[in-house]
């Protein structure tokens, strides 16, 4: 990134939109702990949290269409074709060697 989109983008991020949500009980008791365990302020996890979501979901959105695009181009996947996938996304998703699950 050249110098003049970093000053950009720090500038950016110290634009701040208030907004107020509602979550349940329980989650406001984790975020509450998780931040202070994190020394964090509780803005700062849930902008992260959020970011992180939003991206996940722009990859899906992205990856479904390209699903479609070779469906309408090629036919509908095979059942091959769909087992292979499955096994791909449970390999993905196997524990790791420590034991922790990794993520997508």
């Amino acid at each position: 990134m050249a110098w003049a989109e970093s000053v950009e983008y720090i500038r950016n991020m110290a634009e701040k939109v208030k907004f107020s949500v509602s979550i349940d009980a329980e989650l406001g008791t984790a975020l509450r702990q998780y931040a202070a365990a994190e020394d964090e302020q509780i803005s700062a996890v849930i902008s992260r949290a959020l970011e992180q979501y939003l991206d996940d979901r722009r990859v899906i959105r992205a990856g479904l269409r390209a699903m479609e695009e070779y469906e309408a181009e090629y036919g509908p996947f095979t059942e091959e074709e769909m087992a292979e996938a499955d096994a791909w996304v449970d390999d993905l998703f196997a524990r790791t060697t420590d034991g922790e699950r990794r993520s997508a």
